[in-house]
């Protein structure tokens, strides 16, 4: 059984939200938005029995009511899962959805199932004496159904459940009120084949590392380790110790005792007869110890508990445990499923680290074996996989939502890009290109606020540049400049960053000189000519994608509130408008301290350090990109 869907409402910060999921989930998105409290509204979905309950503080204070529900959608059914579930997942069935709603402190389960119309009607009958009376009722009016006596309530549920198996082709989608769903004391049916581990960022390894059944040590060691005979045969040694502890009471003290009970029991006969005193040992018997484990650290000669270890160490051991007990589930019989999500996994790890950290979970997820999903709310690139960018959740906040705090969690697979890009791109060039685009020039974008998508290096270093000397980087305001790699890269990445909800601002050239400095060089007519009709079309297909239909082919320099564009290229507009930048160049090259030609180095530090002012136009870039990200 895997999870695919989950909607939560009105809990913490999220009012309304809705989510896939996959086999590896990879949650990102601007701090405040909501990625670690979906997985807080996980756990006590499917804990919420042992010790992860609600109060009114967990209540949105968007809420239109007073109501908080967690609904979860499951497929992938197995036959113990059917077995395990009943009437929730009857043959035929694909999908189940469950959902657990508090309401003023009442905590309820729920779950969309298949069952008899009629049944239902008895169902929901008051006391075991209406349900009883209800089913014979149904017996006398429906004899069709042929439906046998049933004399307890347990017989009439029973009796009910046996013709539904019987008969599914009679049974219709009904909600199903589950009292009885989690079990006797709190034992969860949904726990005994979907289990749910959090870890969250404040975790620390000796929390886990306790031998109790709700931490990752203990399930290790439930897996690993048979208990029964230790523990029977450390019940009977305290047996033999009570014994012998009574009975060295008694010889020590008996007689003794008898005397002092005889001379009390003397002493009150004055005032009152009729009664004996005894006086006696007082029985402590040893409460039945049972094995258990501790988990430390030996690091040279010296032993330590975790808790005396680094923050990145005791990191890498909760980790390193939760692969540990996923290769344990594959031992033996299998039944259930597993879903492990962290919180900032990166956490105190180093990048190669964290690579690592990032294999172990997708080895996990991608095992059959294993029955596992992974997710984690993540704010470094590592853990986004490029050949796997549709397991990426980005969630953002809905701008002019009033005072409500409204998200959107953008999903994008690669039919959607190939869809956003008709008529521009083709279709095998999106396939081809679009794990190069993830990987290479958008890793850090997706994370951003707001991303510029430049054509190549030395205008991300001049934009950069010119925004610093501003005393005011892009990067404080969350904005990531990008590198589309050429103009036809614009449209594939425009394309993916628009469908995940990220604003992006594009900045090309219009190349109007190119033929110039082809004649410059030498090349013949007929090549320059169609260079001009190549950068003449180019230009034109930009400007329809971008919505500006009409433009020229040859369009002056300008920016506008989501692109900008030069009439030529940044070089010439440098040039032209601000001589301090180039003079800076040759001065930097000069001394040794950058490096001739198109260098991105070079350009930065010009852009930065050129006395005057950068055009005009660089600086209503800078703004618009700004407004953008706000």
């Amino acid at each position: 059984m895997k999870m695919t869907r989950v909607r939560i409402e009105n809990f913490r910060c999220l009012v309304d939200a809705e989510m896939c999921f996959d086999d590896v989930t990879s949650i990102i998105g601007p701090n405040g938005v909501g990625k670690s409290t979906i997985l807080r509204a996980l756990e006590w979905f499917f804990n919420g029995e042992k010790g992860t309950s609600l109060s009114s503080e967990d209540l949105c204070s968007d809420a239109s009511s007073g109501r908080i529900r967690v609904e979860v959608e499951f497929d992938s059914l197995t036959e113990n899962d059917r077995k395990e579930l009943g009437r929730y997942a009857p043959l035929g069935v694909q999908k189940i959805a469950i959902w657990r709603t508090w309401e003023n402190g009442d905590d309820r389960i729920t779950g969309k199932g298949m069952a008899f119309p009629d049944f239902e009607t008895v169902r929901m009958c008051g006391s075991a004496t209406d349900r009883r009376k209800a089913y014979n009722s149904l017996r006398e009016s429906s004899p069709e159904l042929e439906l046998p006596s049933a004399g307890s309530d347990l017989l009439v549920e029973e009796a009910m459940m046996v013709w539904e198996r019987n008969n599914t082709e009679r049974l219709e989608e009904t909600e199903i009120q589950g009292t009885n769903f989690f079990g006797f004391a709190g034992k969860s049916k949904l726990a005994s084949i979907f289990e749910f581990i959090l870890v969250s960022a404040d975790l620390r390894a000796l929390e886990e590392s306790t031998d109790a059944r709700t931490t990752i040590f203990g399930k290790i060691i439930e897996r690993a380790i048979d208990r029964k005979v230790a523990d029977a045969e450390l019940a009977e040694l305290d047996d033999r110790l009570n014994d012998e502890r009574t009975q060295i009471a008694n010889r020590n003290f008996g007689p003794q005792l008898d005397q002092i009970s005889k001379e009390l029991t003397d002493a009150v006969e004055l005032f009152s007869t009729g009664r004996d005193i005894v006086v006696s040992p007082v029985d402590n018997p040893y409460k039945p110890a049972k094995a258990s484990f501790k988990v430390s650290v030996v690091d040279g000669l010296v032993e330590t508990g975790i808790e005396r270890q680094g923050h990145g160490f005791q990191r890498a051991m909760i980790i390193s445990a939760l692969k540990l007990l996923s290769d344990r589930r594959t031992k033996g019989a299998r039944t259930g499923s597993l879903c492990l999500a962290i919180e900032e996994p990166e956490l105190y790890q180093h990048p190669i680290q964290a690579r690592a950290f990032s294999a172990v979970l997708r080895k996990i997820a991608e095992d059959p074996d294993q029955m596992a999903q992974v997710a984690y709310a993540t704010h470094n690139p590592i853990f986004v996989d490029p050949r796997n960018f549709h397991e990426v959740r980005r969630i953002s906040r809905i701008q002019n939502s009033g005072s409500k705090r409204e998200i959107a969690i953008s999903h994008v697979r690669v039919d959607d890009v190939v869809e956003a890009l008709s008529g521009f791109v083709p279709e095998d060039r999106v396939k081809r290109q679009i794990e190069a685009t993830v990987l290479n020039r958008l890793s850090e974008a997706l994370f951003a606020s707001a991303v510029v998508l430049v054509e190549g290096p030395t205008d991300k270093a001049v934009l950069e540049g010119c925004s610093e000397r501003e005393s005011s980087p892009l990067s404080v305001e969350g904005i990531h400049v990008a590198e589309a790699g050429n103009k036809p890269g614009l449209f594939l990445s425009r394309a993916i960053l628009s469908l995940l909800g990220i604003p992006c601002y594009v900045i090309f050239d219009a190349d109007s000189g190119v033929g110039g400095r082809m004649a410059q060089k030498n090349k013949l007519d007929s090549d320059i000519r169609t260079a001009e009709l190549k950068a003449a079309e180019d230009n034109s297909r930009l400007f329809v994608y971008l919505g500006r239909s009409g433009m020229p082919e040859w369009p002056t320099t300008h920016a506008d509130s989501d692109y900008a564009v030069f009439a030529d290229r940044l070089e010439e507009l440098l040039q032209s408008e601000w001589p301090q930048w180039g003079e800076k160049v040759e001065e930097l090259v000069g001394s040794g301290l950058g490096y001739s030609g198109k260098n991105s180095f070079t350009y930065s530090q010009a852009s930065r350090t050129a006395v005057g002012r950068p055009p005009s136009v660089i600086i209503e870039i800078i703004e618009h990109v700004k407004s953008m990200a706000k």
